[in-house]
């Protein structure tokens, strides 16, 4: 059930974004069809025939009765345990390469697409399936000739041998043609949800054999987990029969290759000199040091299966040569392991491991002489171990920090190493004096620490992005660090709070009267009412899992505020006000209704501030099944407070609705901006790329793929900025995912292939952002709107640039081909914040736009400023049970009489209470 459950989250993008006299001009909170026909989204699976049921029913004059839904392929007889031939598996293959959608797939997953076909059996003259029906399978022809109708006129013949119906596997648009047996017909199929599983476990597997093989290669031990991650979703596999040579002695060696299976023979001349099995590896040092093959590798012992790095993939993924980042990840590895040198932040690090100063020791040689002041000179062990001369023990081994140039105070000033430290064999070792240590790092130890642990977390606090340097500083001597553990309650609703918090680790859950009103990760803050209103607590603060928070107390925070800092606590705290009911609302105007509800522009009758709301349909919820994708939206929407997305408040729920109450952006979508501008200039491609780079990071750090990256869903708000809205197809998830969900122009080759994603999909969707707004187009399948010719499009990746405009500079291009990689790992250069480097953001104020004190490119006419409304205009300001009382809830929209036996089959899973988390 749990992937029925996933493939029935709606297709949000299916809804209306109208205001009241139909311009479009509003961007409410519900999704809808993107106003350029083009970009039309891809379809959830079950959902879309249920939609698609619908539309039909209010135009058929004698719609299906309740109960009888579409089947396809119903008149055919299923064989589930006919066996398959050789032949039988050939021609599936052979199908399957005839197809773009299957040429992503490995051979072995092919074969596993081929062993999970089942066998239908059809009649003389009975139907496949019907054109404008929900589609379900693809099928390959065994024996038999089939006809293709469209609109009741034969276009084309099906004979054995060929494939039909693949578009089904990728999701659930209706059928472009009937199609129907001319003579008794044999059909290998295969439905969606077997295809996908199939997929799914096949590739989980692969990676985590790949991942595996990885942990087992000794030469690549010092990477860091996530660079063996990236490595992992790079492997190439590839086979080689017995006897045949995978590389050659003298050739340039270009690929680091690890065994699967198989046995090779390592071949120097006409000798063997070794031989490596499962888990070895060879041509690692073509790749260091770019000298021909040192040796010939053959397979031998039947059929061998490798994994394959190249020299660009390692490069790529890991941004430098692969010698340099084994080294440096070794220097970075003891660094982080000592005590007191971790405590040093990212820059500092790296300019201790660029002022190291390399050195080279053959074995025996004396790398600390006795004598020498312990304080005086930090080394760390590169290669190699260190021991003492006189008993040859162990002193300190490879990925190790020695020298107490950090903490003096723990030795004496005069302590001395009382013997010889020598190298144990040939070894490498990093070394700093005291003077440069402190240099690199910018000051005294003690002090700069102290320094680093407020400046890490403050500077990301947007609450603080105002404060100079010096006001910064005060900070550093009014903080304290306080530790609760799981449960343990940090503030109380109804007392005296005298504090400010902000969130270290962990995470924080905000409680009012026991309903969950918001959870506090890191770098975000609480306990600002007290401050600024009363000192009194609105929320109950309660530790959820061990967590860290830095104090502040309110005297000592007063002394800090500036009036920016002011204005933003305000008006985070009337934006977040705990005590808006549903039944103080009152409604201004409806902003937009969709497939599941509507959304009203309302104010609290005792405030002026505006929110927006959406309402959704209790009876619509339960029969689409959206329960656990809106539970889920709320969660997400709970974990995050970022200046650049829109803000959640609260939920409510009565008899008949959910409903969403969420921060009202007046502005317009960024996609409406570039139909009036056209194309964007660098410059502000510049600025709403990097606005989308900071929202992502932010995202990206919390686990969250936020997975339909576009300008529709991007909003420019009065000021400029932008806000992120619509988490409808966001998800949290620390692997990979492999639903498909998105926009069909805006997704990522391995979205589509169904092979599994993970964050960088959102890195390819901004790569086609830039593009657009450089291009004034979308790269791939520009003018189609069939979603199999878009895919096919974008599998294709044929990236050129229009030739009737200048077209983007060189470094722009240069990041979008970084961007539209065919291998996700390759997008950030191996971090959001190489990305943030790259030559196109040459100059660009990272800083001020996160402080928004750079001046937006466009700023929105948006009409009417509802902010200025006057409280005494009635005819604006209806009461909620009002508008409820006049409004049908379903008077625009009936509920499709067509249901999924399989849905009704989820719906009854359910838990009666779901709505508890609302």
């Amino acid at each position: 059930m749990g992937q029925l459950c996933m493939k029935l989250k709606p297709n949000r993008y299916l809804e209306a974004d109208k205001n009241n006299d139909g311009t479009g001009e509003e961007r409410t909170f519900l999704n809808r069809v993107p106003k350029t026909d083009r970009k039309k989204s891809a379809v959830h699976d079950e959902e879309s025939a249920i939609r698609e049921q619908s539309e039909k029913k209010k135009k058929s004059k004698s719609p299906m009765p309740l109960g009888m839904a579409y089947i396809e392929a119903q008149d055919a007889e299923i064989d589930p345990q006919a066996q398959k031939s050789q032949d039988d598996k050939k021609l599936i293959i052979t199908a399957l390469n005839n197809h773009f959608i299957f040429t992503s797939l490995t051979d072995e997953d092919k074969d596993m697409v081929a062993e999970s076909m089942q066998l239908y059996i059809f009649q003389i003259g009975s139907t496949v399936f019907e054109q404008e029906k929900p589609s379900r399978s693809y099928y390959v022809v065994k024996s038999g000739v089939l006809e293709v109708l469209v609109n009741g006129k034969r276009v084309n013949r099906i004979h054995p041998g060929e494939g039909f119906g693949e578009l089904a596997l990728l999701h659930d648009n209706p059928r472009s043609a009937t199609v129907r047996c001319l003579d008794k017909t044999l059909l290998w199929g295969i439905e969606r949800q077997t295809f996908r599983k199939v997929i799914e476990e096949m590739n989980t597997q692969i990676y985590e054999q790949n991942r595996e093989f990885l942990e087992k290669v000794a030469l690549l031990q010092p990477l860091s987990s996530r660079q063996k991650d990236s490595l992992a979703a790079s492997l190439v596999a590839c086979k080689y029969t017995s006897g045949q040579k995978i590389i050659s002695e003298g050739e340039s060696g270009q690929q680091l290759f690890i065994i699967k299976e198989g046995t090779v023979s390592v071949q120097k001349g006409s000798q063997e000199i070794a031989r490596l099995h499962a888990g070895g590896y060879f041509g690692e040092m073509a790749l260091l040091t770019n000298a021909p093959r040192s040796a010939t590798c053959v397979a031998i012992e039947g059929p061998v299966k490798c994994v394959s790095l190249s020299r660009e993939t390692l490069q790529k993924t890991l941004g430098n040569q692969l010698q340099d980042i084994i080294e440096k990840n070794t220097i970075m590895e003891a660094i982080n392991k000592s005590e007191t040198l971790s405590y040093l932040n990212k820059d500092q690090k790296d300019s201790i491991i660029r002022e190291l100063h390399i050195k080279s020791y053959k074995g025996g040689d004396i790398v600390i002489q006795a004598g020498t002041l312990c304080n005086s000179k930090l080394y760390i062990i590169i290669t190699g171990r260190l021991q003492f001369a006189k008993t040859t023990q162990l002193f300190a081994d490879k990925g190790t920090a020695v020298g107490d140039v950090h903490v003096t105070q723990t030795l004496a000033e005069d302590q001395k190493y009382e013997d010889d430290m020598i190298a144990s064999a040939d070894m490498k070792v990093g070394e700093l004096t005291k003077y440069r240590f402190e240099v690199s790092i910018g000051g005294r130890y003690e002090d700069v620490v102290k320094e680093n642990a407020a400046t890490n977390v403050l500077r990301k606090v947007y609450l603080f992005n105002t404060l100079d340097s010096t006001k910064m500083k005060e900070l550093f001597g009014i903080i304290r660090s306080v530790k609760y553990a799981e449960g343990e309650t940090i503030i109380k609703e109804k007392t005296p709070i005298d504090s400010v918090y902000i969130v270290k680790r962990g995470k924080v859950d905000l409680r009012k009267n026991g309903e969950l009103i918001r959870t506090v990760m890191k770098h975000d803050y609480f306990g600002e009412r007290g401050f600024l209103i009363d000192n009194i607590s609105t929320v109950t603060a309660v530790a959820n899992g061990s967590v860290t928070v830095w104090v502040i107390q309110n005297n000592d925070f007063i002394q800090l505020v500036n009036e920016n800092m002011r204005k933003q606590l305000l008006k985070r705290i009337k934006i977040e006000d705990e005590r808006v009911e549903l039944k103080d609302l009152i409604v201004i105007k409806m902003l937009g209704k969709g497939m599941f509800g509507k959304v009203y522009l309302v104010r609290p009758a005792s405030a002026f501030q505006l929110y927006a709301l959406k309402a959704i349909s209790r009876r619509k919820i339960d029969v689409y099944a959206i329960q656990e994708h809106l539970l889920l939206e709320k969660h997400i929407l709970l974990l995050i407070d970022h200046p650049f997305i829109v803000k959640m408040v609260r939920t409510y729920k009565d008899e008949k609705r959910i409903y969403f109450l969420l921060e009202y952006v007046h502005g317009l979508e960024l996609s409406m901006i570039l139909r009036h501008v056209g194309l964007l200039s660098n410059s502000d491609s510049q600025f709403y790329i990097a606005s989308l780079v900071l929202v992502l990071q932010y995202l990206h750090e919390r686990d969250i793929i936020y997975r339909d990256v576009k300008p529709d869903n991007v909003m420019v708000d009065s000021n400029g900025f932008i806000k992120l809205i619509d988490f409808g197809t966001a998800k949290q998830v620390q692997g990979r995912t492999y639903t498909l969900v998105g926009t069909y122009h805006y997704m990522s080759p391995e979205a589509i292939v169904g092979k599994g994603y993970n964050k960088n999909a959102d890195l390819w969707s901004l790569g086609i952002c830039l593009y657009e707004f450089l291009c004034g187009r979308v790269p791939f399948g520009e003018d189609e709107e069939d979603p199999y010719k878009i895919y096919e499009a974008i599998l294709d990746m044929n990236l050129d640039y229009p030739s009737d405009i200048e077209g983007p500079s060189e470094s722009a291009k240069s990041l979008i081909g970084q961007l539209l990689s065919k291998l996700g790992e390759h997008r950030s250069g191996g971090s959001i914040e190489n990305l943030k480097k790259h030559e196109w953001f040459a100059g660009f104020d990272w800083e001020g736009l996160m402080h928004q004190t750079i001046v937006p490119p466009y700023t929105p006419d948006v009409g009417d400023n509802f902010e200025d409304i006057e409280e005494d205009d009635a005819e604006l300001h209806e009461p909620w049970d009002q508008v409820l009382n006049q409004e049908s809830e379903d008077s625009d929209m009936s509920i499709p009489e067509v249901i999924d036996t399989e849905l009704e089959e989820f719906k009854s899973s359910i838990p009666r209470n779901w709505d508890a988390g609302f």
